[in-house]
């Protein structure tokens, strides 16, 4: 008899986290259907809701919140820390977790990154004999780190000590739960350091992606362009891309004239789009279906993994495709990477230029590099190499 597993998932973030994290809850799903029966348990903000369909071995639950007039202010003051932990989630799951799990025998309870702490303690009351599974993904204490980075007086103090309540609410995770995953080497070792005693429990999963999904009968036919492919909605993805647009670009057409720019998000920021109209050769384009024609016929794609610009997917799908990558030091933590062999990384404006003009001047450069990300992909991010991880896993 077939095991049954509540999966828990939030839909509380951003557009590019959500996308990169509706792709994983419905790729991790898909694996562990081979094994448990799932009732899935979505809070779903905004009206946002899965793309799954329910089936015999999978049952779909949605908790909607209710609005409440307190929650605007104190979210106000959560709002720079911005950690999963301390959002107002559990108010509006607790309900509907004590009623599932008082009505069904759970062996495993998996729990996605948006969902809050205090719902671990909650499962692990009600359900102390079941495998808690918590998917991690990234440890938000070094974000709130990074934040402080540069900032100076109350503003680093508090992003300081941000990072100090993160830690201390990661080590309870890590207490409360049997097994953690997340999404790099990196990624793994920084939870291990937080408790030796709870280090055990720590395996990586990467982001992983469906080949299947981006197989195409012809070859593409390259040209002049690059493609820029992030939230640009966000401040930080706004910022970046108009960085870009004044400082990058035009040192690429100063040596390629015809040299093209494909912008593509899920939204694009007015300010983004009014320099974009500026210049006949920035051409914005919607997401959907046709993204992956444009990534193919791009010599180069230009990512960005700052936080709200979006995730490694980006990454994965531009390696799918075979398309060469351009990114910065810091976006390439914790991929399988190597600088010249399977993605170009850039330290400044002038450096990214440069790289990008690799791929356009030298063409036999582009198909070397996208065949070695090509394998990289194949060999730690395709989904039939995960699967057999996760089943061996849980």
């Amino acid at each position: 008899m077939r095991e049954r597993m509540l999966y828990l998932s939030a839909r509380n973030r951003g557009p590019e986290e959500e996308i990169e994290e509706e792709t994983r809850t419905e790729g991790m799903i898909g694996i562990l259907l081979e094994k448990f029966d799932i009732d899935l348990l979505e809070y779903c903000s905004y009206g946002r809701k899965t793309h799954l369909r329910p089936d015999p071995a999978l049952r779909i639950h949605a908790v909607t919140p209710a609005p409440r007039p307190h929650t605007i202010l104190r979210n106000s003051l959560n709002k720079l820390r911005g950690s999963s932990y301390h959002t107002d989630t559990h108010k509006d799951l607790q309900n509907e977790i004590r009623h599932l799990c008082k009505t069904n025998d759970y062996s495993h309870v998996y729990i996605t990154r948006g969902v809050p702490g205090s719902c671990v303690e909650l499962i692990s009351s009600l359900l102390p004999e079941a495998c808690i599974i918590t998917d991690a993904l990234y440890l938000e204490s070094r974000h709130s780190e990074g934040k402080a980075a540069g900032k100076r007086g109350l503003s680093k103090r508090y992003h300081m000590l941000n990072a100090a309540l993160s830690r201390r609410d990661e080590r309870r995770l890590m207490n409360k739960t049997g097994l953690l995953l997340t999404a790099s080497e990196w990624e793994a070792l920084s939870f291990k350091a937080l408790s030796f005693a709870d280090a055990g429990k720590v395996h990586v999963v990467p982001q992983f992606i469906d080949l299947d999904e981006y197989r195409f009968s012809e070859p593409a036919v390259k040209e002049d362009a690059v493609l820029l492919h992030w939230n640009m909605q966000t401040s930080q993805g706004k910022n970046t891309a108009l960085t870009f647009l004044k400082k990058v670009f035009p040192l690429i057409k100063q040596e390629v004239p015809g040299c093209k720019c494909y912008i593509v998000g899920p939204e694009i920021h007015p300010e983004v789009a009014a320099l974009a109209n500026l210049d006949s050769s920035v051409q914005i384009i919607e997401e959907g279906s046709a993204v992956q024609e444009y990534i193919r016929r791009s010599r180069a794609v230009v990512a960005s993994l700052r936080e709200g610009c979006g995730g490694q997917l980006r990454i994965l799908e531009a390696w799918a495709l075979r398309t060469p990558v351009v990114t910065g030091q810091k976006s390439a933590e914790g991929l399988h990477c190597e600088q010249g062999r399977n993605i170009l990384l850039a330290g400044t404006t002038g450096e990214m230029a440069d790289q990008v003009l690799r791929l356009l001047q030298t063409p036999e450069l582009g198909p070397i590099i996208a065949d070695q990300a090509y394998r990289t992909l194949q060999k730690y991010y395709e989904a039939g190499n995960v699967r057999a991880k996760v089943l061996s896993l849980v």
